[in-house]
């Protein structure tokens, strides 16, 4: 081996070498960024079109349906999702993952841009802007204190906000529960009445006061003067001063008709914290920087604004997203260290010699510190993935230097000196090692090339156990040699204390189990099909017990955290659902493992962020907390609570039902049908529908005939309505530095039924003869009438839809689905509509096509390797039939534990197509060596297995006890990893035991067969010459 012999002659530049990739690795490691997950940019992008007065029928027909067939024509669009509510159309187009978010961003623009004149022309301007489905705060903070919502708002906007926002990677802010002050000019109908005023002649001529305006400038010679008109209102209450209109020669004032209020704007949400009235500031870190520090120093400002704050108030970090991605990286780190220290403990145990077991141990720290190199060079983070990726591989950054050193330490053993034993040794076993290797990146390499969403979680997991390995055999064959040339001493065993005379009655005995094993090979060489057929039977009985593994995209992990959420009742009240949250959160603050509540309500829907005690200080799983308070919720009337958990891709539930269609009676028919049937699927709770029954409404109809010959526009009746009962900003008032609403509307006495429409007046296009505008009442050109409204329609994939959600509990999402699916097919649905799974259950469904093809190309680089190693197509089906053993023991592994068949299990199976195929390797080649040497073939399969076993079964026992602390891991996040262990370890065990007896076997058939063919094709040349 060339790098074997340049690290034997110049140790001191094989030294250096590694030394400087350490130091690289080191200060790469300093800098890398520390998150939960993968940075994976999602190509979402959002287009927001805002048309004031609206209803949500108008909104969806003139705006989200134009939107949609102007979005569908852009390159790599996979799903459009639609909601139109009263006065914004909300269109979200979903794009491949493949597709680069900043060419989707702009190519939505540019079909947006060209279809702007389609959409009515009082609609805003398109707000289009890229969105991330899994953005969360990375910090919530809450205010509360003894002063007022608007003081608090304030104090907020003034201080809070504005110091926050200077923290180097805050992106944004998004602020629940804020009061703005406003100032609100109310009307009294019969006053303006009876001075025979009209709104807009009210709302004109206020538009004309409260000014500030530059008047231009004066210039003399040299000197230059600027001027401004000063108008502004000194106080809220000059307002009352404020002229309107002449009548009769007499001027009417504000005061003559409206009262004038220093009040807030209505509130549209409401916040509270452990049931005090607070503001709730979210805080949302730009995409790429380190979730872990903008963390900790957004909770640095926080304590230096605490004291700065007035007495009584408070601010209190309520969530805080780095905490448990700080747990789960430290759990991480920390399997990472005992699974060294395992894997160094089992090599000790075979090697007995702390000399070889360190040359050996060398080869973990130095490949995991030289990969942080690459990992900063390809813009990696320290997350789950990477440090799993890491974990995972520590038995397999050893085995290189196993196998090296136990080949070497046989040499020294045959008699050799140290350099020639480091040299044979090392270029014996060489080509066996580099295919083993290679074949580890044949495996990892497709699985970081894989597209979708799980090629992009997953890349730096591939990716970074590939280096690593590749750094290992690097290692191997430069640092392992040279240590084991200078500091190996087989005469230097100790076996006089009590550790050494143990650790040589294991190795006897283990001599004794190889010689057992090396007659039972030879056994098993002359019963070779009926082995055959019982490996079959073992693999095709493993197949048959897939059934029984439950299917999921991900596992939910226990992070101490969750949100009730719940929909409002249509027609309730921001006081109404405030009044309902609350109660709400008594239920939730009764529970004894809760230790706060953060909730915001509106008119729409109440969410209760509840963080519990940590899972180490509680008797009580998450599961059962969660389901204690889903009976205790729903039993409040009108109230359906959906329990939300954060899992990899973002916090919503499992199950996700579409139904689609053109008709929105058909489709909730169909859809009550489903809700059925699923509230009857074993397994799933908090089933909800998205469909609403309309919101009650006043529908004021327009007599256009009627209204055409008094000179009444439709648009001036809707002018009229809006302002007076809705209101009409009209000025900005200003106090020092900060600007307010100023709004005119009906004082509130007048706005509070059908009754009020009643004496309101409208502007004639007709003159009096004094050459006013002639008032005309509503009621003579309007009729209103109760009806309904949606309060909102939602589409998808340019259909309207009904949406049925929900969890999952004592089953899985495979198991759900195939109950589900099994009674869905008893609903009649209609040509034209559709009911089908989205959201983690096509997810799932795209990551096992995903899998598959990861696995086939695993399969196919694995075949390529040893066809290169060995010089032939043939030999390398002996190894390659040891892959489907690994499978007996993966499903064994996840059945045993009760894990799901999830992406990270099937990762774990994709990886076990690379490990089982070192041991064969090892032997297979061993066999061949002996083969080119004239031993009879039997024979050399017996001598290969049997000198072989040690390294194979050391390798193997550091990669099973080097995967036990994340197999039983407790810590954070521990219940996402597991599965990966739980089928790896399974894997390896029966493909361990099985490869030691089966490979030589097919070996040996295989060769039979080539022999075979090799004579058939020699007597065909034969009988051809002749």
């Amino acid at each position: 081996m060339i790098l074997a012999d340049i690290s034997l002659k110049r140790p001191v530049f094989a030294t250096v070498t590694i030394l400087a990739l350490i130091t690289l690795g080191f200060v790469s490691y300093l800098s890398l960024n520390i998150d939960e997950w993968p940075n994976v940019e999602f190509p979402f992008v959002t287009v927001q079109v805002v048309y004031t007065g609206a209803g949500p029928e108008q909104v969806d027909s003139k705006i989200t349906q134009r939107v949609e067939e102007a979005v569908g024509s852009c390159s790599g669009v996979k799903h459009i999702t639609s909601v139109a509510r009263e006065g914004v159309s909300t269109t979200t187009v979903e794009f491949s993952l493949e597709t680069n978010p900043a060419t989707a961003t702009q190519d939505v623009r540019d079909k947006i841009g060209r279809i702007r004149g389609d959409l009515p022309q009082d609609a805003e301007e398109p707000i289009i802007m890229r969105f991330d489905p899994t953005e969360e705060p990375v910090v919530s903070v809450a205010i509360t204190g003894n002063q007022s919502i608007r003081e608090l708002t304030k104090l907020n906007e003034d201080v809070i906000k504005r110091r926050l926002e200077t923290i180097s990677g805050v992106g944004s802010i998004d602020i629940q529960g804020g009061l703005k002050r406003e100032i609100h000019i109310d009307l009294d109908k019969d006053k303006i009445a009876a001075y025979g005023l009209s709104i807009s002649e009210i709302a004109n001529s206020l538009k004309q006061e409260n000014l500030e305006v530059p008047g231009g400038k004066l210039t003399k010679g040299e000197r230059e003067v600027t001027m401004r008109t000063m108008g502004n209102m000194p106080s809220a209450q000059e307002f009352l001063k404020a002229p309107l209109a002449r009548r009769d020669g007499v001027q009417i004032y504000v005061d003559n008709v409206a009262n004038v209020g220093d009040v807030t704007e209505e509130a549209e949400s409401v916040a509270k914290f452990n049931g005090k009235p607070a503001i709730g500031l979210d805080i949302i870190k730009q995409s790429g920087s380190n979730t872990v520090q903008v963390a900790e120093n957004v909770k640095q400002v926080v304590a230096q604004l605490r004291q700065e704050m007035p007495p009584g108030v408070e601010l209190t970090v309520v969530r805080d997203n780095s905490k448990y991605i700080r747990e789960s990286i430290g759990d991480l780190v920390s399997n990472l260290i005992i699974c060294s220290l395992l894997a160094i403990a089992i090599v000790f145990v075979f090697l007995a010699d702390w000399r070889s077991t360190m040359i050996a141990a060398i080869a973990i720290p130095a490949s995991i510190i030289s990969t942080f190199f690459t990992m900063k060079l390809l813009g990696y983070s320290l997350n789950t993935m990477s440090l799993m990726a890491l974990s995972l591989a520590i038995g397999l950054l050893i085995d290189d230097a196993i196998v090296v050193v136990e080949n070497i330490v046989r040499h020294m053993e045959m008699g050799k000196n140290k350099f020639q034993a480091a040299a044979e040794g090392t270029a014996e076993i060489g080509l066996a090692v580099t295919a083993t290797t290679f074949t580890l990146v044949a495996v990892f390499v497709p699985v970081g090339m894989m597209t979708g969403i799980v090629g992009q979680f997953f890349k730096q997991f591939g990716i970074t156990v590939a280096f690593s390995v590749l750094v290992s055999l690097f290692i191997a064959f430069t640092l392992t040699p040279m240590l084991s040339a200078n500091y190996l001493d087989v005469a230097h065993r100790q076996k006089q204390n009590l550790l050494g005379r143990m650790l040589a009655w294991w190795n006897q005995r283990f001599d004794r189990l190889t010689e057992s094993y090396g007659g039972l090979l030879k056994i098993a060489l002359r019963h070779r099909l009926k082995l055959l057929a019982l490996a079959l039977i073992m693999f095709v009985g493993s197949l048959a017990l897939t059934p029984l593994l439950g299917s999921t995209f991900i596992s939910r992990t226990d992070n101490g955290e969750f949100t009730v959420a719940v929909d409002v009742e249509p027609g309730t009240s921001v006081a109404g659902a405030a009044a309902l949250a609350d109660r709400m959160a008594e239920i939730i603050k009764e529970t004894p493992e809760v230790v706060l509540t953060y909730g915001t309500a509106s008119v729409e829907t109440i969410s209760l962020f509840v963080k519990i005690k940590d899972k180490n200080d509680r008797q009580r799983s998450m599961t059962a907390i969660t389901a204690d308070l889903r009976e205790k919720l729903n039993a409040i009337p009108n109230v359906k609570v959906s329990i939300l958990q954060r899992s990899g891709v973002g916090e919503e539930k499992p199950v996700q039902i579409v139904a689609g269609g053109d008709d929105i009676n058909v489709l909730n028919e169909m859809a009550e049908q489903a809700q059925r049937i699923m509230e009857n699927t074993p397994g799933a709770v908090d089933v909800v529908s998205t469909f609403k029954p309309g919101k009650p409404d006043i529908q004021v109809t327009v007599d256009r005939e009627r209204a055409a010959d008094l000179g009444v526009s439709t648009g001036n009746i809707a002018d009229t309505l809006s302002t007076m009962f809705n209101g009409l900003t009209v000025s900005r008032f200003k106090d020092g530095d900060d600007q307010y609403d100023v709004k005119i509307r009906l004082q509130e006495g007048d706005r509070r039924g059908m009754d009020d429409l009643s004496g309101i007046y409208l502007n004639s296009q007709y003159k009096d003869s004094q050459g006013k505008s002639v008032l005309v009442p509503l009621s003579q050109v309007t009729e209103p009438v109760f009806g309904t409204t949606p309060s909102q329609i939602n589409r998808y994939d340019r259909q309207k839809e009904i949406r049925l959600t929900a969890n999952l509990e004592g089953t899985s999402l495979g198991e759900f689905n195939n109950s589900f699916f099994n009674e869905i097919k008893k609903i009649n649905i209609p040509p034209g509509y559709k009911l089908g799974a989205v959201g983690e259950s096509e997810r799932m469904g795209e990551t096992f096509t995903s899998m598959v093809m990861a696995l086939f190309l695993s399969v196919a680089f694995i075949f390529f390797v040893l066809a290169a190693q060995f010089e032939s197509y043939i030999d390398p089906f002996a190894i390659m039939l040891s892959l489907p053993l690994a499978i007996i023991g993966a499903i064994l592994g996840l059945l045993v534990m009760r894990s799901d068949l999830s992406i990270m299990s099937m990762i774990g199976i994709v990886m076990l197509m690379g490990l089982v195929t070192k041991n064969a390797i090892l032997l297979i080649d061993f066999a061949k060596q002996r083969r080119a040497q004239g031993v009879e073939r039997d024979t050399a399969l017996v001598e290969a297995a049997v000198i072989r076993m040690r390294p194979i079964m050391m390798t193997t026992a550091a990669m099973i006890f080097g995967m036990l602390p994340l197999a039983t891991g407790f810590g954070p996040g521990a219940e996402i990893r597991a599965p990966m262990a739980h089928a790896i370890i399974g894997g390896l065990v029966t493909s361990t035991i099985l490869t030691l007896v089966i490979v030589p076997v097919v070996y040996s058939l295989m060769d039979d067969l080539k022999g075979v063919w090799q004579r058939f094709n020699f007597k065909l040349k034969k009988t051809t010459t002749a």
